[in-house]
């Protein structure tokens, strides 16, 4: 079975597809985690206590939120930035999938990867999701597939040997 897919990419699905690829690790969630419980411990007692030091510790923390927020802001900027500024973005992609390997091709680039070299394959409501890496992935956007073509997808997937979480 071989699959072709011909797409653009949309910048605006890459972006979505790359933040979702980050916040998906354990390390980020446990972060987010424990601010938010140390946050939320700092406001409590502050309401409770009624105390200027508990105040001041709650004032901290919601600096450090702050902050945090505008980091998040602009790497979601650098990320939008050197999406589009990308060459390889404004092309059109060529993929085939078949039993062996994955095959993506452009008009300036051309990469062939074997199955056993992925490192897992993960499928959202929006995409398909083969991290070729830990930490990064080639998306496949169900936005630009018939249904019969995300069908296709999925069965050969499921044939790959490679850890998966297909619905």
């Amino acid at each position: 079975m071989e699959i072709h897919i011909q797409y653009r990419p949309d910048l605006q699905e890459m972006a979505l597809a790359t933040r979702y690829v980050l916040f998906e690790k354990p390390i980020v969630k446990l972060l987010l985690f424990t601010v938010g419980i140390l946050l939320g411990g700092s406001l409590f007692a502050a309401f409770y206590y009624q105390l200027p030091e508990y105040w001041v510790a709650s004032f901290n923390g919601l600096l450090l939120v702050g902050i945090g927020l505008l980091i998040y802001g602009y790497l979601l900027w650098t990320l939008k930035r050197s999406l589009l500024q990308n060459p390889k973005n404004q092309e059109i992609h060529h993929l085939r999938l078949n039993e062996k390997e994955i095959e993506q091709k452009g008009s300036t680039f051309e990469v062939t990867r074997s199955w056993h070299s992925i490192y897992q394959i993960k499928e959202t409501k929006r995409w398909f999701l083969i991290y070729t890496q830990h930490n990064s992935a080639l998306p496949i956007f169900k936005s630009q597939l018939q249904p019969d073509q995300i069908e296709a997808i999925r069965t050969l997937l499921k044939a790959v040997p490679v850890k998966k979480q297909l619905h």
